[in-house]
């Protein structure tokens, strides 16, 4: 382990082992952090402080020329490296309550399942605490999608975090992780306010009821519109009814016509007329996705992997519906956004052909290919749900 300076004491070079100590992937990484001002030499003994860790080794110094100059080559050996006890984090010591009826009913657990399902998920962290340390990023993905599955957001958000930091800023935040875990709580805090979940669940409702209301009135819109082009397309082309009258001299019935049938020639279709797409009749793609792996990738039972799958496709079919109102009206931002969320949810149980296509359907720009998009999702959808029917499952 290697590195060097010149005679204006400038960190000039450094072998991959000397940057790689140091957290750092390359030598420019090194040099924007001036890794130089943080070493000190005492009592033969070299000393490199950092804010998340100090390094202690023995040195020998090997005289080095160059075209510019004398270098002093430093050769290291018997590296200790430790934590630093002192860092500047300001860590929130609150206990984290986790409300474990409202979170199992969420995500279709029996609350004793939910509680096993999280003293597997802390067994993990512990296990994965020294894979954590030196930066093993596939360690870090399987926790926070396990703490995304167990909804815990205060947790899987500072995992993403960490996964975004280079090794040598990890360490402090891995702390962090690990005094979150141990404040996670089931009991209810004196100062807990339910009020607040309340008000979130109302306020879910109110957008869910919003939504309703903005689709219903967007379709009386489509109706009227289509309505007034059929009069206005009507108007020269059909004679007024006659009126008749009755024998006391009043004005009688009118004479009821047929418009559709005698204007047919010219009148308008409204969009839903034109699109004549429907997800019934729709043969079904062969899919290939086994529980199994994806139990192995995110460190979860099978069991409750099949139970999460058949979760997405109860909320698939019903989104079924929404996505083909958005079609037929012709809403690509709703379409992106139905795509979006069951991609996220596909994505997160392995199911990666289906996630695939409905990336395609969340970014697709163009309506004329939104028909084959959703006969292939939906293709494969069918096979999936008939795979899970037909798996041998107590």
């Amino acid at each position: 382990m290697y590195y060097g300076y010149n005679k204006n004491n400038e960190l000039i070079l450094a072998d991959e082992a000397f940057i790689n100590l140091l957290g750092y992937k390359t030598f420019e990484e090194l040099l924007a952090h001036n890794i130089s001002d943080h070493i000190t030499v005492e009592n033969n003994k070299l000393t490199i402080k950092q804010e998340e860790k100090k390094i202690e080794a023995n040195f020998t110094k090997i005289p080095l020329y160059a075209k510019d100059g004398p270098v002093e080559l430093i050769k290291l050996s018997n590296v200790i490296e430790a934590a630093n006890t002192v860092h500047h984090l300001q860590i929130n010591y609150e206990p984290i309550y986790l409300n474990v009826e409202k979170i199992s009913k969420e995500i279709g657990l029996s609350i004793d399942d939910y509680k096993l399902y999280l003293d597997s998920f802390i067994d993990q962290s512990i296990i994965d605490e020294k894979r954590l340390q030196e930066g093993d990023d596939k360690a870090i993905k399987n926790l926070s999608n396990l703490a995304l599955t167990l909804k815990i957001p205060n947790i899987n958000i500072l995992l993403l975090k960490i996964k975004k930091l280079s090794k040598a800023e990890r360490l402090p935040y891995i702390d962090e992780y690990y005094t979150k875990l141990a404040l996670l709580t089931l009991k209810r805090p004196a100062n807990y306010n339910e009020l607040e979940d309340l008000l979130e669940e109302d306020s879910k409702k109110l957008e869910e009821k919003e939504e309703e209301l903005k689709s219903t009135f967007t379709e009386l819109l489509q109706t009227v519109e289509s309505s007034k082009n059929k009069n206005s397309s009507n108007y020269n082309t059909i004679e007024e009814p006659k009126l008749e009258e009755i024998g006391d001299g009043s004005i009688g019935e009118l004479e009821i016509l047929d418009l559709e049938k005698k204007s047919s020639t010219t009148q308008p279709t409204s969009n839903i007329e034109d699109n004549k797409f429907s997800f019934e009749g729709i043969e079904a793609l062969p899919i290939n996705y086994d529980p199994k792996i994806a139990a192995e990738e995110l460190n979860l039972p099978v069991v409750l992997i099949e139970e999460f799958v058949d979760d997405f496709i109860e909320q698939a079919r019903h989104d079924k519906d929404h996505l083909l109102a958005s079609y037929y009206q012709k809403d690509m931002d709703n379409i992106h956004e139905l795509g979006h969320k069951l991609k996220g949810a596909a994505s997160n149980l392995r199911i990666n052909e289906l996630a695939d296509v409905l990336e395609e359907i969340q970014f697709c720009t163009e309506y004329e290919k939104l028909e084959a998009l959703f006969t292939k999702y939906w293709g494969l959808f069918i096979s999936l749900e008939d795979y899970m029917k037909q798996s041998n499952r107590p």
